[in-house]
C-alpha cells in the first residue's frame, strides 16, 4: 500500500512541476581542448644540399644559400607550413637562417632579425639572429624561437676568427634578454650551429639542452627555459647534410 502512494506522489509533483523533474537535457558537448605539446628543431643543411624535411612543428634552418635553397625550402615541405626570411636594412645575407612553422598550429604575432658582424670575401658570410613570436592556435599561449649561426673555425685553426665569434654570442645574449623583456607573455628558445662544442651560458632561465644518447656537445645546439617542460634534444637522420637534425618536444 506504501509502495502505491509514494509512485501516485511521485506522479502528482511530475504534473505539478513537469520540467523540473524531467531528464535534463543533455549537456552541449565541451569545447575540444588545444593539445599544448608542440616541437622545436634545427637544422644546417650544408649549404642547401639536404632536404628540408617536416620533422617539428617550428624548425630553425642554418645555412639556406641562395634564392635556388630558399625555392626548395618551400617546395620541400607541405603547404601549411610558413617561413621568416628577413628582409630590412642590412639584411643581405639573413635568408641562411629562415624560420618555418605550422600554420595550422601557430599564428605569427611577430618576428625580427638582428645582424651580428658584416661578412668579408673568403673568410665567411655576413652573421644574423632572426627570431619569430608565434601564438599556438586556440590558446594565449606564445613561444619566441630565436635562430642563429656563428662563425665557423673559430675554436679549431683559425683563431683570428674568434673575436666574431665572441661579437656574435655577445649580440645574441642581448637579444635573447632584450626579447625576455619587451615579450615576458612569451616562453623563448634559442636553436642554431654554434660551432662549439660546448654548453653556453644563456640569461636566465636558458639552459643548454643536452642532447639523448649522445655523449658531450655538438656544434648544433639547443636552449629551453628551465620552466617549461621539455625533453633533451633528439638526433634526427642528417638527410643529405654533414650534420644531424635535433629537435624537442615542449609542453606549453
Amino acid at each position: 500500500m506504501m509502495r502505491k502512494r509514494v509512485k501516485l506522489g511521485v506522479v502528482a509533483l511530475s504534473a505539478v512541476f513537469g520540467a523540473t523533474l524531467a531528464p535534463a537535457a543533455a549537456a552541449a558537448p565541451a569545447t575540444a581542448q588545444v593539445d599544448p605539446r608542440i616541437t622545436i628543431g634545427t637544422h644546417n643543411t650544408l649549404r642547401g644540399a639536404a632536404d628540408y624535411n617536416n620533422f617539428a612543428g617550428i624548425i630553425g634552418w642554418q645555412e639556406v644559400k641562395g634564392q635556388r635553397s630558399k625555392d626548395k625550402l618551400r617546395r620541400q615541405l607541405p603547404d601549411n607550413y610558413r617561413h621568416y626570411f628577413a628582409t630590412g636594412p642590412n639584411s643581405a645575407g639573413s635568408h641562411q637562417v629562415p624560420i618555418s612553422w605550422r600554420n595550422h598550429r601557430f599564428e605569427k604575432l611577430a618576428s625580427g632579425y638582428q645582424r651580428t658582424h658584416p661578412g668579408e670575401a673568403n673568410v665567411t658570410p655576413a652573421r644574423f639572429v632572426t627570431w619569430v613570436k608565434l601564438k599556438l592556435r586556440g590558446t594565449n599561449k606564445k613561444v619566441i624561437v630565436v635562430n642563429t649561426h656563428l662563425i665557423s673555425g673559430a675554436w679549431s685553426k683559425h683563431p683570428e676568427r674568434r673575436e666574431r665569434w665572441y661579437t656574435h654570442m655577445r649580440k645574441l645574449r642581448s637579444k635573447v634578454r632584450t626579447l625576455h623583456a619587451n615579450h615576458p607573455n612569451a616562453r623563448l628558445f634559442v636553436v642554431g650551429d654554434f660551432n662549439r662544442r660546448k654548453a653556453l651560458p644563456m640569461p636566465s632561465p636558458l639552459k643548454y639542452t643536452p642532447i639523448k644518447g649522445v655523449r658531450g656537445v655538438r656544434l648544433d645546439h639547443m636552449y629551453a627555459p628551465t620552466n617549461v617542460q621539455h625533453s633533451l634534444a633528439l638526433q634526427r637522420p642528417k638527410w643529405g647534410s654533414d650534420h644531424h637534425a635535433y629537435k624537442m618536444r615542449v609542453r606549453l
